[in-house]
């Protein structure tokens, strides 16, 4: 475990890295964050588990709200939520839980390929399971009649909220959130920082997660349902997506050097494994890659059928 030291970083990285000095100059050297939870030998696994208040508040609020809104509905006599929904949106939360708050959390400034798993699992594993749980159409179904028409004037009955929503909820929208992002936060300054700062670093995690939702939100059962992609327009954010995260995996598996010094650091204080940081790196970048064009077959096998049997019923959106 390194010590995060400004000065073991400083040290190590710029021989290491092997950069030209514009981009060496250009890049601080954030120390990594502690992570006191790390087991050592003979310690319990338990320990890579931390459960900070926040989050767990925030994932137990959101348990609580959909569990009292499911029996609402019921009481109600609405139109059914079958069991599986409920079952996806409770495994969306773990599945949060597992990111945030276990091993992947735990060995995040370790090991590069542990944190892109992370955010794998919030985006291409939590996100569409917790939209599969509609949890939107869930509470309208569960609202008295009165005062769902109250929430509905105070949201939506804007013309400003209806036009954002628009905006923001547009394929093209969608796509660009998700690339930006995603390439935003693997530029070394900005991926330092997040893993130095624990704000930034939760920052980061937001800014991957949102537009996640927003994507399987508008696939899969937008509300309202003009705002549902058609099939060409989510084949085309499908294959942007998969386009934005193919050539931030070949950067990280053609770069000759290290691209984080984090890691590095990482490495001259002993790693908890064998594999040296480019290696690391690598094959971080072969499991994004293989990831993504799993990410986009899934897509187009599910996209392509209801485009060929059943187009009017899909309502599009940029396509």
């Amino acid at each position: 475990m390194h010590d995060g030291s400004p000065a073991a970083v400083e040290a190590i990285a710029p021989s290491a890295l092997d950069l030209p000095p514009p981009l060496i100059d250009d890049l601080p050297m954030w120390p990594a964050r502690p992570l006191p939870h790390v087991p050592v030998p003979g310690e319990s696994a338990a320990a890579l588990w931390r459960f900070e208040p926040g989050l767990m508040l925030v994932l137990a609020a959101a348990a609580l709200a959909y569990a009292v809104a499911l029996a609402a509905a019921r009481r109600r006599g609405r139109p059914s939520h079958g069991p599986w929904r409920a079952v996806a949106f409770f495994g969306g939360l773990a599945a949060v839980t597992t990111a945030l708050a276990g091993p992947l959390d735990a060995y995040n400034d370790e090991s590069f390929l542990v944190h892109m798993l992370q955010h794998l699992v919030l985006m291409q594993l939590a996100a569409p399971l917790l939209v599969l749980g509609r949890p939107v159409h869930l509470i309208v179904q569960a609202l008295p009649p009165r005062r769902l028409v109250g929430v509905l004037r105070a949201t939506v009955g804007h013309r400003w909220l209806r036009r954002t929503l628009d905006v923001v909820c547009h394929p093209v929208t969608v796509a660009v959130l998700w690339n930006v992002s995603l390439g935003l936060w693997h530029v070394p300054r900005f991926y330092e920082a997040a893993l130095a700062d624990p704000l930034i670093h939760d920052l980061e995690h937001a800014l991957f997660f949102a537009p996640s939702l927003l994507f399987w939100w508008i696939v899969i059962d937008p509300l309202p349902a003009h705002h549902r992609a058609s099939p060409h327009a989510a084949f085309g954010m499908a294959f942007a997506n998969c386009m934005g995260g193919g050539l931030v995996a070949a950067a990280l598996l053609f770069s000759p050097r290290v691209l984080y010094p984090t890691y590095l650091a990482a490495e001259a204080a002993g790693r908890p494994w064998g594999l040296d940081p480019l290696a690391d790196q690598r094959l971080g970048g072969v499991v994004m890659w293989l990831t993504g064009a799993l990410f986009f077959g899934t897509m187009f096998r599910a996209i392509w059928p209801s485009r060929r049997t059943v187009p009017a019923l899909v309502v599009g959106t940029g396509g």
